[in-house]
């Protein structure tokens, strides 16, 4: 997409110094030097981490570049930064200006940097005593009606899960899976795994798009939508501090209930650490009980069992789009790790929360 060599060229040609200057308070200068790329994904953005210095202090700030045609959840993250960034500041990382015309086409967005919480410690399920706050904080700001008094930022540009459009996707989605299941079971390879839950999952589809509307009964919030270990930050994650949480990475942020948040961020992580599972129904308890508890501190509650909410959102993430996603995966010959806990805890959650 763009080069080191590149940055620094616009750099100087915008004289982006001044930008700083206006944010920073100080002069400060490119170190060019440490020009690092982070992330390149498919020639629409790519990420860079930059180093400016006033001469003393080293100063990290990142750099996200669009390039045109913008896609819907490039258009969504743009938004949540310039605007959404004004109700939600605490959350996210400070925007300290967008520069739209780079090249004629492209937007380069630049931000405050925060460090990943990933390489400043192992994670362990004790860490989720110190993210879970802030992440029911974030969704009691705009839980429900709370919503509406931002109702000058959230506009049309904000996905929202109970809408026509989403939910006409949803069921597109859910037959794609009944196809792949057809075509797995075709596959010698495949046929094996898929066989003992055909039948059930099968079934299970035809009662969507919507599984269970005890979900969306508990109420929705903005969700990050892929609050993975990942998309967390935090300037100083030592024990005997507060973290002060930032999110980042908000392409997927839209209107749905926040227990979406909660499947990414607790149980799709136990899914992936085997060392986890054996311990898995004690760590899912006490993260929802945690959750439960922080979200009456804003003055909300739940009717349905908080830990069948979170068992139900699980399943229904996994019916309306994962499945499909790993069997196309699988089908490729790719590996999927994730597969075989899906099938598996649709067929023990489904009979457990009366799916089947």
């Amino acid at each position: 997409m763009s080069s080191k060599d590149e940055i620094i060229r616009q750099w100087r040609h915008f004289s982006w110094n001044d930008e700083l200057k206006k944010v920073l308070g100080k002069n400060v200068e490119l170190v060019e030097t440490q020009v690092e790329c982070l992330k390149n994904s498919r020639e629409k953005t790519s990420i860079w981490k930059l180093v400016v210095t006033d001469g003393m202090e080293s100063i990290p700030i990142v750099l996200k570049i669009y390039k045109p045609p913008l896609k819907e959840n490039h258009t969504v993250e743009m938004n949540m930064y310039q605007k959404a960034n004004k109700a939600l500041f605490e959350f996210m990382p400070q925007v300290y200006w967008i520069e739209p015309n780079v090249n004629a086409v492209e937007i380069w967005m630049f931000i405050e940097y925060v460090k990943p919480l990933r390489g400043q410690i192992k994670l362990a399920p004790k860490h989720f005593d110190n993210i879970i706050p802030t992440l029911a904080k974030f969704h009691a700001t705009t839980f429900d009606n709370r919503i509406m008094q931002h109702g000058d930022i959230f506009d049309a540009w904000l996905p929202y899960y109970d809408s026509r459009s989403m939910a006409l996707e949803r069921s597109s989605h859910i037959e794609k899976t009944k196809e792949y299941l057809d075509l797995a079971m075709k596959d010698p390879s495949l046929r094996g795994l898929v066989e003992p839950s055909y039948k059930v999952i099968q079934h299970i589809l035809q009662k969507g798009p919507i599984f269970f509307p005890e979900m969306l009964e508990s109420g929705q919030s903005l969700i990050h939508g892929d609050l993975h270990f990942h998309n967390i930050s935090c300037q100083n994650a030592s024990e005997n501090q507060d973290w002060r949480i930032r999110f980042v990475d908000w392409e997927s942020a839209k209107y749905a209930p926040g227990w979406f948040d909660l499947v990414v961020l607790v149980e799709i992580l136990i899914d992936f650490r085997k060392d986890w599972q054996k311990d898995a129904e004690d760590i899912r308890k006490h993260c929802t009980h945690l959750y439960t508890q922080e979200m009456k501190k804003h003055g909300i509650t739940f009717q349905t069992d908080t830990l069948q909410l979170l068992k139900m959102t699980y399943l229904q993430r996994t019916l309306e789009k994962r499945l499909l996603n790993h069997l196309r995966r699988v089908l490729r010959g790719e590996k999927s790790i994730l597969l075989e806990r899906y099938l598996e805890k649709t067929m023990t959650w489904g009979i457990e929360l009366g799916l089947y």
